[in-house]
């Protein structure tokens, strides 16, 4: 490799040095990295130079700088960036129109082209899948195309959320080859089991009520009109007729008695005609005695029923029966409510 880029280096070198004679941001650290890079380069340390050119590159841009790097990252034996260096080097040797640049550049690229190692992601499942490519991101738009890629071993990771990691290393190697990478349809992860569901809080206990009693059911106000009302009528119209015919006799009892008391003087009848006249006024007065207790009772009893207490409890009459004292035969009433 070294016997290769030997002749080219020099050309580089020139192109470059002359490159950065042009006014740049800090011109004196980019050549004094280029100058440190080019004694490497010749030493065969390619990988302590090829830094120093991309850090002198990003100081002071230049073509000719561009071509160093190319040749250093292919004597590094990373084909496919010493691929994507040159071609960017043969695009600004054709628009600074130069025409070395552009040959040593072009003859590069078709080289090295033909050396190209590729690799190609296959996912079998895209939903949610991300891979890498050592910790570098593989963007979906890149999956199923032939991506070149340097030589070397490198680690294939895919991941999606709920499932397990895939992973696999991976040897590429060999001029011209593509090689695949095909993800299989990840594992899911078990599903963790539900949070416990707490029991549902009992609701208090709340002991049934009785329900509240029926309202008292009065009882109607008895009729004026009831059968105790009539009877009471009834009974009152028989004590009066009674005492009526009880006067009646007493009036008769005490005329007769009159008579008997001229007829028998000393109350000794002396004829059997006085005799019956105050046996007649004895009878007239028993009969009017017992008319008036008859009339008595049947007025008590009326009044009695006719102040029987009503529902509510109101007090009953009451009605005392006496018999006169006296010279005149009858019955003494009286009460109270």
């Amino acid at each position: 490799m070294r016997r290769f880029l030997g002749p080219f280096l020099a050309a580089a070198f020139l192109v470059t040095a002359h490159a950065g004679a042009q006014t740049t941001a800090d011109p004196a650290v980019a050549q004094a990295l280029f100058d440190d890079a080019k004694h490497l380069m010749q030493a065969g340390k390619y990988d302590e130079a090829c830094p120093k050119l991309v850090e002198s590159q990003r100081l002071d841009p230049g073509g000719g700088t561009l071509v160093a790097i190319a040749l250093c990252h292919e004597a590094q034996g990373k084909t496919a960036t010493a691929w994507s260096d040159f071609t960017l080097a043969l695009g600004e040797a054709r628009k600074e129109h130069r025409a070395e640049r552009e040959t040593l550049a072009s003859d590069h690229v078709r080289r090295l082209e033909q050396k190209l190692v590729r690799v190609r992601v296959v996912v079998a499942k895209a939903a949610g899948v991300q891979v890498r490519r050592n910790e570098e991101v593989v963007g979906e738009a890149q999956w199923g195309t032939p991506i070149p890629i340097d030589p070397g071993t490198y680690r294939f990771e895919a991941s999606a959320p709920g499932a397990k990691t895939w992973h696999t290393q991976v040897d590429i190697s060999g001029e011209g080859r593509t090689i695949e990478v095909a993800i299989p349809d990840l594992e899911r992860l078990p599903e963790a089991p539900p949070p416990p569901v707490a029991p549902p809080v009992a609701a208090p206990q709340v002991p049934p009520q009785a329900p509240p009693p029926p309202p008292p059911i009065e009882a109607p106000p008895r009729s004026t009109r009831s059968a105790t009302f009539t009877w009471g009528l009834v009974a009152g119209g028989v004590g009066v007729v009674a005492l009526g015919v009880g006067a009646g006799f007493g009036v008769d009892a005490s005329s007769k008695w009159q008579d008997s008391k001229t007829q028998c003087p000393g109350r000794v009848c002396t004829s059997n005609a006085s005799q019956a006249t105050s046996n007649a006024a004895g009878t007239s007065a028993d009969l009017s005695t017992a008319f008036f207790v008859a009339g008595a009772v049947g007025v008590a009893a009326s009044a009695a029923l006719l102040l029987w207490p009503s529902h509510d409890g109101s007090a009953r009459a009451r009605v005392d029966v006496s018999p006169m004292v006296g010279g005149v035969y009858g019955l003494l009433l009286r009460g109270d409510l």
